[in-house]
């Protein structure tokens, strides 16, 4: 059933079309297996789609509720079960992990002990991956073999000095998550993030039998062949990226990630901590948080995670300025999420924002307060733009406007203004009700006649 607001909405319905024309395109383009995506709107799924076929040789079609091996987005819910355990105060992010790993002992020469901080942010230092080839041969070590190979292992820097993605890293948090909780990592996430989050269709330790697993198939052969992969879990690596889910899963954990789900896994402070840089990439557009990527895309911050694992490459992706998300699953290598979702991003993101600036709704008494304001410092225009008061800086016309927000006190406005505190601007009026000053803080603009 589609989303009323396509129908409320034609332009938005119209990218919406294109996207799905676009996706049928690119898919046959690509001679891929199968691809399923999935966009996320305040919570809901706006519109999904399936697209080919989740398994090549029974030819069953690709649906919204196909499951995938989303690999390294498994690293978003670890990173989430982290922060929980936080919020009870079971641990502190800048605890070292050798005090919840007893056996946890490696460190970069007169550098600090590696923190869990350091891992949810990969900057501990640490190999990315097994000492083993476990990505090309699809063999994991099991938890004890983990263990012995970790503690034969040396960090290749200090903490701190640089973004290194780890898998090794977010393993070790796995553990860390099991010593503290006295929950296997899978028990834990089950019963504290997927189902408080109504999320019964996710496995964090998936099953070869299950029937609505799709098959990972190889990169195309030169001869147009693909070939299917072995099934395998993570074992030891488990907790960076064993889980498997479906786009209509992953709607519920967007709907959480977008803040639609309040408290009820994580408090709104942890999530918004998750969502913030915390190592700044070196160009300066994009970052990592806590288990979370950042990137810019034009005026926008669009967060989440990406997996690639052997006949899989996965995206799970938000903008939660515009409480938009994307999700696309793939089960082929080259299949290209990212390109999907930034496809999607272009063509839906400015439809939503139209719908965030159109959710102001104008008040007839605002028009006194319209006008011109000058002090020494800056000559600004308040004016009624987009359904929402605004006050306009002449001197920094290339900066946002300062948008006011109405509070329960007369002629006293809240300032959201990106970058500033949440203080108050107040209109001060005369005897006669005509506004004398603009208060902002506490200084004040004298209102010039017309």
């Amino acid at each position: 059933m589609a989303h009323p607001l396509l129908a409320e909405r034609a332009d938005l319905a119209t990218a919406i079309n294109i996207l799905d024309d676009w996706a049928v395109h690119q898919r046959q383009r690509r001679r891929q297996p199968g691809l399923a995506i999935g966009v996320v709107y305040d919570g809901e799924l706006l519109w999904g789609a399936g697209y080919g076929v989740a398994d090549i040789e029974s030819e069953t079609p690709v649906t919204l509720d196909t499951r995938f091996r989303i690999a390294s987005i498994t690293k978003t819910f670890t990173a989430t079960a982290i922060m929980q355990l936080r919020d009870a105060g079971a641990l502190r992010l800048d605890d070292a992990v050798s005090d919840h790993l007893d056996w946890f002992d490696l460190r970069y020469k007169d550098a600090p002990a590696i923190t869990i901080r350091n891992l949810l942010t990969h900057s501990s230092g640490l190999p990315r991956d097994s000492a083993n080839p476990m990505w090309t041969e699809c063999a994991a070590p099991d938890w004890d073999s983990f263990i012995a190979d970790t503690q034969n292992r040396a960090p290749t820097r200090a903490p701190y000095e640089a973004f290194a993605y780890s898998n090794l890293g977010f393993s070790l948090l796995g553990g860390v998550i099991a010593a503290v909780s006295g929950q296997s990592w899978a028990d834990y996430l089950q019963a504290h993030v997927l189902d408080p989050l109504g999320m019964r269709e996710t496995r964090p330790i998936p099953s070869a039998d299950d029937p609505l697993l799709a098959t990972g198939y190889t990169r195309e052969r030169t001869d147009g062949r693909r070939d299917a992969l072995p099934f395998w879990l993570m074992k030891g690596f488990e907790a960076s990226a064993n889980f498997a889910s479906s786009v209509k899963d992953l709607v519920k954990y967007a709907a959480f990630h977008l803040g639609s789900h309040g408290a009820a896994v994580l408090s709104r402070y942890s999530l918004l901590d998750m969502h913030r840089i915390h190592f700044l990439g070196e160009g300066w557009e994009g970052g990592y948080g806590l288990g979370i990527g950042l990137h810019r895309m034009k005026n926008w911050v669009i967060s989440g995670h990406g997996g690639g694992y052997p006949g899989y490459l996965t995206l799970f992706s938000l903008c939660r300025e515009l409480k938009a998300g994307i999700i696309v699953l793939t089960n082929s290598l080259g299949g290209d999420p990212h390109d999907y979702a930034s496809q999607a991003f272009k063509l839906l993101l400015p439809e939503l924002a139209k719908l965030q600036k159109e959710a102001g709704d104008a008040q007839p008494e605002w028009a006194i307060y319209v006008g011109d304001y000058e002090s020494e410092w800056a000559r600004q225009k308040v004016v009624i733009r987009e359904g929402q008061l605004q006050v306009i800086s002449l001197d920094w016309l290339d900066e946002e406007p300062t948008i006011l927000e109405p509070t329960d006190t007369a002629h006293t406005f809240r300032l959201k203004q990106r970058g500033q505190s949440n203080e108050t601007l107040r209109f001060e009026l005369d005897d006669a009700g005509a506004v004398l000053r603009m208060w902002e803080r506490n200084e004040y603009s004298m209102r010039l006649n017309d």
